[in-house]
C-alpha cells in the first residue's frame, strides 16, 4: 500500500513537472515573439512585365518600403521566396534615435503555379513572397502597412484586369527548426469575360450553328449535309488544340476541354443523325423514317451538349 502512495505521488509531480514545462516554453516563445523587432512594410506596384500566363513567370517593377524602430536592426537582408531580384536601387534612407525608413526601387522576376481549372475565364494570384534571411521570428516579424500597400493606376495587362489585391503575414518554419516571418503581397487578375468569350467561345458556336444548318438540308443532299458535319468537327479538333497546345500537361479536364467535349456531343450527334438518313436513302427509302430521324436527331443534337457539359462540370 505504501509502495503504491509513493508510486502515485511520484506520478503526480513527475505530470505537474511536464505542464509546468510545456507552459513555461510557450510562455518563452510568447515573450521571444513579444521581443521581436516590427518591421513595417509597405508595397507599390509600378508595372508588370513578361507575363506568362502558362509558365506562371512574370517580371513586377515596385517601391518597397521598410519602416522600424529599433537601431540594431536592418531589413536589408530580405529575400524573394518565389524568385530573385533583378534590380535593387535604395532611393530613401532616413535614420533617426526614434524610428527608421528605408525605401527601395525593385524589380524582380518571379514565379507562381498558375491555375488552369477555369481556363479560359481564369483568374491568377500574382505573389511578392518576402522574407529576411538573417533574423527569424525571434528577432524580425513583418507587419504591412495598409497606406503604403497598393497598385499604380497605370498598371495594365492586356486581357486581364485587377480584382484585388491583399496582404498577409504568416510564419515560415523549416524542417531545421528555424522559423521566420513572411509577408506575401498577392494581386489577384482574371480575365475580361467579354473579351475571352469573344475571342475563345464565338468559334465554337459558329461551329455549332454551321453544323446544325445540315438538319435544314434535303435528304437527297446527304454528301452536303456529311460533308459540313466533318469539317467543322475537324475545325472544332483543331481549335481545341490550338488553345491548349500551350498548356503544360494537366492531370484533369480544365474548363475549355470540357466545353469543346460538349461541342464535340453536338457535333457528333448531328453526324450520327446524318448516318441514319444516309443508311435509310440508300437501303430502307422510308420517307417517314427520314423525318422522323431529322427531327429526333435535331432536338438530340441541341440537347445533349448541355447534359454532357454539366454531367463533366458538375461531377
Amino acid at each position: 500500500m505504501r509502495t503504491t502512495r509513493i508510486s502515485v505521488i511520484f506520478l503526480f509531480f513527475l505530470v505537474c513537472l511536464l505542464v509546468f514545462s510545456a507552459i513555461s516554453t510557450a510562455a518563452e516563445e510568447e515573450q521571444l515573439i513579444n521581443d521581436a523587432t516590427t518591421i513595417n512594410v509597405g508595397i507599390y506596384v509600378i508595372s508588370i512585365g513578361n507575363f506568362e500566363f502558362t509558365k506562371g513567370t512574370y517580371v513586377l517593377d515596385f517601391y518597397l518600403m521598410f519602416q522600424w524602430e529599433n537601431q540594431n536592426i536592418s531589413p536589408m537582408s530580405f529575400e524573394f521566396m518565389n524568385g530573385r531580384a533583378t534590380s535593387k536601387e535604395k532611393i530613401y534612407d532616413v535614420r533617426t534615435n526614434s524610428t527608421s525608413e528605408v525605401w527601395y526601387r525593385v524589380q524582380a522576376s518571379l514565379f507562381i503555379t498558375p491555375e488552369f481549372n477555369k481556363y479560359p475565364f481564369d483568374s491568377q494570384d500574382l505573389k511578392i513572397i518576402l522574407e529576411d534571411s538573417t533574423y527569424n521570428i525571434s528577432t524580425v516579424t513583418y507587419s504591412p502597412m495598409t497606406d503604403v500597400l497598393g497598385v499604380d493606376e497605370q498598371f495594365r495587362i492586356a486581357g486581364w484586369k485587377i480584382q484585388s489585391y491583399n496582404t498577409n503575414v504568416s510564419n515560415h518554419e523549416y524542417p531545421w527548426g528555424e522559423e521566420y516571418s513572411q509577408l506575401t503581397y498577392t494581386i489577384k487578375l482574371e480575365r475580361d469575360a467579354g473579351l475571352t468569350a469573344a475571342k475563345l467561345l464565338l468559334p465554337p458556336i459558329i461551329f455549332c450553328i454551321v453544323s446544325g444548318l445540315s438538319f435544314f438540308f434535303k435528304a437527297d443532299k446527304i454528301t452536303h449535309r456529311l460533308g459540313l458535319g466533318t469539317s467543322m468537327l475537324i475545325s472544332a479538333v483543331m481549335f481545341h488544340l490550338s488553345q491548349t497546345s500551350a498548356l503544360p500537361p494537366l492531370p484533369s479536364l480544365i474548363l475549355i476541354d470540357k466545353i469543346m467535349i460538349a461541342v464535340y456531343a453536338f457535333l457528333a450527334s448531328s453526324l450520327f443523325a446524318t448516318t441514319l438518313i444516309y443508311i435509310d436513302d440508300e437501303y430502307w427509302k422510308d420517307v417517314d423514317y427520314t423525318r422522323i430521324v431529322n427531327r429526333a436527331g435535331g432536338a438530340l443534337t441541341i440537347i445533349l451538349p448541355f447534359l454532357v457539359f454539366g454531367l463533366l462540370y458538375f461531377f
